[in-house]
């Protein structure tokens, strides 16, 4: 029979060599060694199985920031990429034999060598484009982005700020300082990864803020259904507390208490316009007066209804039209005549917003106020509170479709808002200003879809301010903060990513479904330009269907109904750049494990022949 081949042995120990070569060498054998490669593998199983846990129940980001991207879970790949290269180097010189597990311990390197490349250098954005428009960035959900707007006397300069929040709220201690570059020093004092906003108000010197009601609707057996701080400005304010809503109008005129606490009744067809004016209320039917100048007292001021809208609809240059005669947002466009002004002066009065009115425009206060009553519009389910100038509060109840007037209202006072339902003053605060902070939710409670909060210190000119922002938000994503003889405009977003090329969806289908249920066909149609490459092709992103160009895939995520019509297509962006090696390495692992399988089965079988005749070379000795 023929041999097998001798088993591979660690060379043998030298007596002569120095003590540092010996150690060198017991250090290379111990990473070569076959214990260290189990252990290891042992170690990473244990490890994915933990982040498969841990990703289960704190998020994949939780996973990808403590585990696969974390500088010792890179460590561990490259000490198992080191095992393995030991363990064929030590095997050297290598035989014709040793073929499949040079390939395959080839192949294992070259896989950990893009696994490696994939955790450190990977990307996966997110792509949301409008139909008819045209993108060319990418957002990268993990990233967040601080963008400073200076607007000062030596002109305007921009600063952006990139930094990794990581999936936990920041300590005490974690301070993020951006430095100072041109006189402009900023911190980012809190990081909460998903953030819930709190509205609260404190009291403020009077003249310096506006009212704020702390209410509590309160239903039957006292049990508190919901509860809102409500905030006033100087066209008034609103918030639900489900079911019912509540209105908080501060007017500045003493005679607009009449129109709160005793409105007119029997309204004509287009309503009844009230005039104030130097204490005194004039209520005009709009029908009769439609197209009059009005003297108001015993003044020289004189008011002229221009227009009646029935159903008003905003235009360019801050016109209105009527879209139809039914009354659905009944608005009167107003005149009114000023002896010391030689053109009139422009007003409006909406029946739905009584204080709404063009104050801001002119850049100054009429001193003639308007309150619109229209019967088309009845009351909310709820109540309205208004202050009048002198700081007191008064109140109404909107029951069955009508007005109950409570009068005048202080703090802890409770008010029937029908059907078993109170509202509860809990505080009221004549002059307060508002305070945003947020606190952190976990996203195990279902706080997974809220955006990051960050609380951003600020300094320039010598003034430190601090201000609370939202990752993405139309109303808490930017603040502007007064400083020294300029102005700061702060905005919290998403880290951008260049693509190198650009994206316009040109349609966005929602193809039909057999036998599937939802929106599952739907697909993006997207004109690729790429002006570099000369490129300009149209192309169809679908859920099976993904776009590969350059180093990004995109994949057909989701959409966005949007109003108007028109739909915004959200697409997930990959760039894997450890594929094609980690590609190359399977196959290499494949090959290597074929190749010593065939070995090992032909040796088997050239083993198993009988020894008929002695000229066998399997038979001989």
């Amino acid at each position: 029979m023929e041999s097998s081949p001798p088993k591979q042995s660690c060379p043998p120990k030298d007596p002569t060599a120095s003590p540092p070569r010996r150690l060198a060498g017991s250090l290379f054998r111990l990473l070569a060694s076959l214990k260290l490669a189990v252990a290891l593998l042992v170690l990473l199983a244990a490890v994915l199985a933990a982040a498969t846990v841990v990703e289960s129940v704190r998020g994949r980001e939780f996973a990808q920031w403590y585990v696969y991207r974390n500088p010792w879970f890179i460590g561990l790949l490259a000490l198992l990429a080191v095992n393995v290269f030991a363990a064929a180097l030590i095997r050297f010189p290598w035989k014709r034999s040793q073929t499949g597990f040079l390939v395959a311990h080839a192949g294992l390197l070259v896989l950990l060598a893009g696994s490696i490349q994939t955790f450190r250098g990977g990307i996966e954005g997110r792509l949301a484009v409008l139909e008819g428009e045209t993108a060319d960035s990418i957002l990268l959900p993990d990233r967040s982005r601080i963008t400073v707007l200076w607007q000062g006397p030596d002109g305007a300069r921009t600063t952006r700020l990139g930094f990794h929040g990581g999936p936990v709220s920041w300590s005490e201690d974690d301070v993020l300082d951006f430095g100072a570059a041109d006189g402009i020093g900023v911190k980012v004092l809190e990081y909460h990864p998903h953030a819930r906003r709190q509205v609260d108000w404190v009291a403020a010197e009077p003249g310096s803020g506006v009212p704020a009601l702390k209410l509590a609707v309160i239903g039957s057996g006292g049990v508190t259904a919901g509860q809102e701080w409500l905030g006033g400005n100087a066209f008034g304010s609103e918030t639900p507390i489900e079911p019912s809503r509540f209105a908080l109008l501060p007017v500045s005129a003493a005679s607009m208490l009449d129109d709160f606490l005793d409105p007119p009744g029997d309204l004509p067809k287009r309503g009844v316009l009230s005039v104030h004016h130097e204490g005194e209320m004039l209520r005009l039917p709009v029908g009769e007066n439609l197209g009059k100048k009005v003297k108001l007292g015993r003044s020289d001021v004189r008011v002229e209804i221009v227009e009646y809208l029935p159903n008003a609809k905003p235009q360019s240059g801050g016109r209105f039209v009527t879209a139809s005669e039914e009354p659905k947002e009944p608005l009167l466009e107003i005149r009114v005549h000023l002896a010391d002004r030689e053109e009139p002066m422009r007003q409006i009065a909406f029946a739905k917003k009584p204080l709404l009115n063009l104050d801001g425009v002119h850049g100054s206060r009429c001193p003639v106020k308007f309150w619109y009553h229209h019967p088309a519009v009845s009351p909310a389910p709820g109540a309205e509170f208004l202050q009048t100038p002198d700081g007191k509060l008064y109140a109404r109840a909107s029951v069955d479709g009508a007005y109950r007037v409570r009068g005048e209202v202080e703090q802890g006072d409770e008010i029937e808002i029908g059907a078993g339902f109170k509202v509860a003053l809990r505080e009221y605060l004549p002059s307060a200003r508002k305070e945003i902070s947020f606190e952190p939710v976990d996203t195990a409670a279902g706080g997974a879809s809220l955006e990051a909060a960050a609380l951003v210190e600020t300094a320039v000119a010598g003034v430190t301010q601090r201000t609370w922002l939202q990752r993405g938000d139309d109303r808490f994503g930017f603040a502007r903060l007064a400083a020294g003889e300029g102005s700061l405009l702060l905005t919290f977003d998403y880290e951008e990513f260049p693509l190198g090329f650009a994206l316009e969806l040109v349609d966005f289908r929602r193809d039909y479904n057999p036998g599937r249920v939802g929106d599952a066909g739907f697909a993006s149609v997207v004109r690729l330009s790429d002006e570099t490459a000369g490129a300009d092709e149209e192309q169809t992103i679908a859920m099976n269907r993904p776009l590969s160009r350059g180093k990004f895939t995109f994949y057909q995520s989701s959409f966005q109904e949007q109003p108007g019509g028109k739909d915004a297509s959200v697409l997930s962006v990959a760039y894997d750049p450890g594929r094609f090696l980690k590609y190359l390495g399977s196959l290499m692992l494949c090959a290597g494990t074929f190749i010593m399988f065939y070995r090992k089965s032909r040796l088997f079988s050239q083993r198993s022949v009988p020894c008929d005749s002695p000229s066998e070379p399997s038979c001989s000795r």
